[in-house]
């Protein structure tokens, strides 16, 4: 079982800096000796970026976000490369390059905020242009149910909309309280018209260009 970066908490409001809360949940992906699955811009960026060009067989299968398997894949594959190629790479230089490859191709803060939270290992509030702040969330196993693709506007917007978007993510990572996954999945439709689920148990998450459905799973029982 592989444990995984998802942005658990956080809706995106174009113009706001709002916090995401970034936690590590366990999934049924499997890693597989099959031609990974990652945009064929990553590896002319990484050629260009190393001088290198690597052919690795490393791919994540299973129901997982897209920004989650993007940014494990893309670390997993540089791993593979630096062993496999004898690339004269240290860690932290690779880390700079697929930072640098994450704003060339998305230039998204739920792309960075994994990306930081992956690097670190550790549960943590991020927000564009702060240090992260650490934080320690219950686990979850997790499994993606089905998308939506995000609006290009919003329906409605105001300060107090904000406001409480932003509080969310550093509530529930206070609190721990099952009853905010309710709270915020009412919250993109308010924003996006995205449907609401029923059960308690699946949330909407920011998944880059996506509002996805997961299912969450844990020793907490939910009430739907």
């Amino acid at each position: 079982m592989i444990s995984l970066p998802i942005p658990l908490f956080g809706i995106p409001l174009k113009g706001v800096n709002n916090p995401i809360l970034i936690m590590f949940a366990f999934t049924n992906s499997q890693i597989t000796n099959e031609t990974p699955d990652l945009p064929q811009e990553f590896f002319e960026y990484f050629k260009e970026a190393t001088g290198f060009e690597c052919t690795v067989n490393v791919n994540l299968k299973g129901k997982i976000p897209f920004v989650s398997k993007y940014v494990y894949l893309s670390y997993l594959y540089f791993k593979e490369a630096i062993k496999k190629c004898n690339l004269p790479i240290s860690d932290n230089e690779m880390n700079d390059v697929l930072i640098m490859i994450d704003d060339t191709l998305y230039n998204s803060e739920v792309i960075r905020g994994l990306r930081k939270a992956l690097l670190m290992g550790k549960d943590i509030l991020y927000r564009d242009g702060e240090d992260p702040v650490e934080v320690n969330v219950k686990k979850f196993k997790i499994q993606l149910l089905y998308s939506y693709p995000i609006p290009q506007s919003f329906n409605y917007i105001d300060n107090s909309l904000i406001h409480l978007v932003g509080i969310l993510p550093v509530e529930f990572a206070e609190t721990q309280d099952l009853n905010l996954i309710r709270m915020e999945n009412g919250l993109w439709f308010s924003l996006y018209s995205i449907p609401p689920p029923i059960r308690l148990d699946w949330k909407i998450i920011w998944d880059l260009n996506w509002a996805s459905v997961i299912e969450l799973r844990g020793e907490d029982n939910f009430n739907n």
